[in-house]
């Protein structure tokens, strides 16, 4: 399932790019692909369960219509590892995607930031009688929104690298989950 998903995004992406123009009077003004890994830390109750995790897998396809506003679509993966009596299980995968917008800021370019929905797919870890009392045994979707920083530090006319810090918050039942992330990215110019 996963090689499928990935191989639609592929040909979809290759095929949206390749029939895009490339200059300014096209559909998008800009196209931007970047690579970013970094740390997770979840907040309230969860620092209970869960510990602190690394991601190394988050990829974003940014664009512009206009030069104020950035469309941002992302997909990644993490892994948590679970502590406490409570859990019965190591770990849990966690498929995340998020679209939203991203805004610069005028007086101090080229820091931006940015708002939009996330969509968290999280299984459990470990063998069918470890989990099968766990509502994660069978995949939970939960939905939320976050809030994002982007602070570029280096820029070229093609690449850009720098440091995200994302705020956000996942609606699982019955309490409400907050995670900060904080990562490093590098960022290509497609057109």
């Amino acid at each position: 399932m996963k090689k499928t998903f990935l191989l639609i995004f592929a040909l979809a992406f290759s095929a949206f790019a390749a029939d895009a123009p490339a200059d300014s009077s096209g559909l998008l003004k800009h196209a931007y692909v970047s690579l970013e890994g970094g740390a997770l830390y979840p907040l309230d109750d969860e620092q209970n369960v869960v510990t602190r995790r690394n991601y190394f897998s988050l990829l974003e396809f940014r664009y512009a219509y206009f030069e104020n506003i950035s469309g941002v679509v992302q997909f990644g993966y993490a892994y948590y590892h679970t502590k406490g009596d409570s859990v019965a299980f190591p770990g849990v995968h966690q498929f995340n995607g998020r679209v939203g917008l991203d805004f610069p800021l005028s007086r101090v370019k080229p820091i931006s930031i940015g708002a939009g929905f996330s969509c968290d797919l999280m299984r459990a870890d470990g063998s069918d009688e470890e989990i099968k009392n766990s509502t994660l045994n069978d995949n939970e979707t939960e939905f939320g929104w976050y809030a994002r920083l982007d602070l570029p530090v280096i820029l070229t006319q093609k690449y850009r690298a720098g440091v995200h810090g994302y705020f956000e918050q996942i609606w699982t039942e019955p309490d409400i989950s907050n995670i900060v992330w904080v990562g490093i990215y590098v960022e290509r110019k497609l057109w």
